[in-house]
């Protein structure tokens, strides 16, 4: 990095190499990369009077006054400012301003090991990592989100900045729907093929966090009408960013049961199973186990016998939106799906919360 201090005399540049030095590692590790050479030029300036009129001097002529500390990706250079030891109560303190070099470290290294992303996608991310909504989505929704109208999704990607609400709460608030219902480390693929699906994703984001806080999570998924259902189901025990069609296999020959598709339920409750039993039968390897899985609408919905059951056991249910690509077997309540599917929400699940629902014989523990 090469350093370009107004002020010479100050030891401030001290402060931000340590937190660069000392607070990269943890970046790279969430993007899933080793830590890698970070050539930069780092200004700081006297100054916030001084860092806007020198980013002006050097061709960044749009940023506000209000701007307090950049990442430009134009000339790859990090722009802070020395805060005053006794600031007034509006003024940036050191110990505050931390947190502002950190999160301009984050759009530096995102942007070496990925270039240029969407800004919401990059503010998104930093705001994910600096902590500066460590108060809560729940706290975020009753405070801000759900005191003013939904901006629209095109706004956000293309005009973000630009109105007077807070568009840093709804990057925010996207990234960390990406990263619940997908998991991290499919959230950097995404980043890595560019493939995130924008379609309705802040609306999605907020009604998945509205229904999480404010009412029952799981009674529209719960007790919806199977025979017309608006929601369909698959459970997992891994947890993935898509379901992908794959060959089946069927113990008793069942027709109905092998195909290379998709398997859905219109029950959450039905779909639960598929959740746990290949990690019972992982459990159970040195067992003569037994498994039965009935597709339509009775209880138990799984009998085993035979098996080990550690009831803490965790799994995935995945929820897609019911469509014209999902066929419905006769006389049954399993559909199957050709095609790749994106769920529009993931719900962990615990073994223990639903073994009421299932018929043990013979559990070996």
């Amino acid at each position: 990095m090469r350093l370009f201090v107004e002020n010479s005399n100050s030891n401030y540049k001290d402060e931000i190499l340590d937190i660069i030095d000392n607070r990269k590692k943890e970046i790279f590790d969430f993007f899933n990369s080793d830590v890698i050479d970070l050539s930069y030029n780092v200004y700081i300036y006297n100054s916030l009077e001084s860092l806007v009129k020198g980013l002006r001097e050097r061709g960044f002529s749009k940023d506000p006054d209000y701007m307090c500390a950049c990442f430009k990706d134009r000339d790859k250079s990090l722009n802070f400012f020395e805060p005053k030891d006794n600031p007034s109560e509006n003024e940036w303190s050191k110990e505050e301003y931390k947190n502002v070099i950190f999160h301009e470290l984050v759009h530096a290294i995102q942007f070496s090991l990925f270039g240029s992303c969407p800004e919401w996608l990059c503010e998104g991310i930093a705001k994910y990592l600096d902590g500066a909504y460590s108060k809560g989505i729940k706290w975020l929704l009753d405070n801000y989100i759900n005191m003013e109208p939904i901006p629209s999704q095109s706004e956000i990607e293309n005009e973000f900045g630009m109105h007077d609400y807070d568009s840093y709460d709804y990057a925010y608030v996207m990234v960390r729907y990406l990263i619940d219902i997908h998991g991290k480390d499919s959230f950097i693929d995404m980043i890595k093929n560019n493939s995130i699906d924008t379609v309705g994703l802040l609306n999605k984001a907020i009604n998945y966090y509205n229904y999480k806080y404010f009412g029952d999570y799981l009674d529209k998924y719960l007790n919806q009408n199977i025979d017309n259902p608006k929601y369909l189901f698959h459970g997992s025990p891994k947890r993935l960013f898509k379901l992908v069609p794959r060959l089946s296999y069927d113990s008793d020959c069942n027709i109905d049961n092998i195909a290379e598709a998709v398997f859905l339920f219109p029950s959450f409750l039905k779909s639960t199973p598929y959740a746990f039993k290949d990690t019972i039968k992982n459990n159970s390897m040195e067992l003569d186990w037994d498994f039965n899985i009935p597709n339509g609408d009775e209880f138990p919905l799984m009998r085993m016998s035979n098996v080990n059951i550690d009831e803490n056991i965790i799994g995935y249910i995945y929820v897609f939106e019911n469509s014209s690509d999902m066929i419905c077997d006769n006389n049954s309540y399993q559909y199957k799906c050709y095609k790749e599917l994106v769920p529009i929400d993931v719900v962990e699940v615990c073994y223990k919360d639903y073994k009421k629902y299932y018929d043990v014989v013979n559990k070996v523990r």
